[in-house]
């Protein structure tokens, strides 16, 4: 793989990470104009289901025009609605940028796999803990099947549904979506079905009416592709404290009055699971860190909101997704190397103040016609000495045999000295009347003085 390549998958992947970024902050702010916490919870898992489909689309369309020779070519056409934002680097980064991305990207495939990896360990180990668990009491199975008929929970998936017990758990869990287990510790046997018990089983069967196990199990799949974003594993943390407060108010319509003893038995299933030495499993009812915030919305008796208030929310939300869908086209960067200086201009030496080249040697310019200066006066120019013909040559014994012989046997009888003689210089017309001007001014000055002395 070439290193424009490469520096196109980098520019590629930055821009998918300023998007995300943008995105993230979108529905952050709309979840702020939402109140109730299962429309936040679909904003956020949906946040993370387009997140990953688009980087995989990316990825794909990526590589099949890798494969179809259209990237990395040079002076390929690119669309100018794709491209808001290039960058050139020195084309000297060459080498090094293709050593740093290519190591990202190995770095990227082995952090990816390993997370992959624990994912599946994670769920291999629960599959081996579950072959430890043990049948409810009949008090507790019997309190169970009474609050799954009081919730309306449907018959195919309350038969698929068992109440078990594991030893060595901590807190009340949920595993499995398609056939569920609400897993209870052991201290809930020696409680019995009581009126704690009893909240924390209509809590767990709340998740299993909304398959947030499954939910779950899909966003620990996105962390792990998109394990790089900071924004994926806040919207993750965002979305299971959403789970947990839609699952709260759920059990609170259920028994409206109970809220005070329905926060008590939140308090005390962490009081022990913070106390007691064990593991944890699936989803867990006492282990959400933002217990306050749980306490508070559950002690919170919800009060209706005015019409004009949910209207104007309503069209800031609206606002706000046409303003994403508006501005995201826009996030687009792309990266090459700049070409390096090819010809005279990348060899040509450094320019002092004057203008001249330092080491320029001076070549011989060929006239042109066009370009040959006229004749002026003073300007005349003279023309080339021409040598005398041996007619008008004065000597003494060769005048008659040149007129026989002719010239080109005179030319070569001619002496020695004639070859080696200086050109005769002519003057020229400006030589001439500077001369003359010059005898003028000189005649001039002596015919004064000569007055002068005839006066005295």
């Amino acid at each position: 793989m070439s290193a424009e390549v490469c520096l196109h998958f980098a520019a590629t992947c930055l821009s998918y990470f300023l998007k995300i970024t943008a995105a993230f902050f979108a529905c952050w702010m709309l979840t702020r104009l939402l109140s109730k916490p299962r429309a936040r919870f679909v904003i956020w898992m949906g946040f993370l289901a387009c997140s990953t489909g688009y980087w995989l689309v990316l990825v794909i369309s990526e590589f099949k025009a890798l494969m179809t020779g259209t990237k990395g070519v040079p002076n390929a056409p690119v669309s100018a609605s794709a491209i808001k934002h290039f960058f050139l680097l020195p084309s000297a980064w060459t080498h090094n940028t293709l050593i740093m991305i290519q190591s990202l990207g190995a770095i990227y495939a082995v952090v990816s796999l390993s997370l992959i990896g624990m994912a599946v360990w994670k769920h291999v180990r629960m599959r081996l803990l579950l072959r430890h668990t043990i049948d409810a009491s009949p008090a507790l199975n019997g309190l169970f099947l009474d609050i799954s008929r009081d919730m309306g929970l449907s018959q195919s998936r309350s038969s698929r549904t068992r109440l078990l017990v594991l030893p060595g758990l901590k807190s009340p869990a949920t595993a499995g979506w398609f056939n569920p287990r609400i897993l209870l510790p052991e201290i809930c046997e020696q409680i019995g079905p009581t009126p704690q018990v009893a909240d924390v089983l209509c809590h767990e069967l709340v998740h299993v009416a909304r398959r947030d196990y499954l939910w779950a199990g899909l966003s620990d799949l996105i962390c792990c592709v998109l394990f790089f974003h900071p924004a994926v594993w806040k919207a993750r943390k965002a979305m299971a404290l959403q789970g947990e407060l839609a699952c709260d108010l759920a059990v609170l319509e259920t028994r409206p009055g109970d809220r005070a003893d329905y926060a008590d038995s939140l308090t005390y299933f962490v009081r022990l699971r913070m106390l007691q030495e064990g593991f944890s499993l699936g989803i867990d009812f006492a282990a959400s860190t933002s217990l306050g915030l749980r306490v508070r919305t559950i002690l919170t008796t919800p009060k209706p909101v005015a019409w004009w208030k949910g209207c104007s929310r309503a069209a800031a939300g609206l606002a706000l997704v046409a303003a994403f869908g508006f501005l995201s086209p826009s996030i687009a960067l792309s990266a090459g190397f700049a070409e390096p200086l090819v010809g005279p201009i990348a060899n040509q030496s450094p320019v002092n103040a004057t203008g001249h080249s330092r080491n320029s040697q001076h070549i011989p310019r060929r006239v042109t016609a066009s370009e040959t200066p006229k004749d002026s006066l003073t300007t005349l120019r003279t023309r080339a000495y021409v040598s005398e013909t041996p007619v008008y040559t004065m000597t003494s014994s060769s005048n008659s045999a040149a007129g026989s012989a002719g010239p080109s046997s005179l030319e070569a009888e001619s002496p020695a000295w004639r070859e080696n003689r200086p050109a005769i210089q002519h003057p020229s017309v400006s030589s001439v009347v500077r001369s003359t001007l010059g005898e003028i001014a000189t005649r001039g000055i002596h015919v004064g003085r000569g007055r002068d002395r005839d006066d005295h």
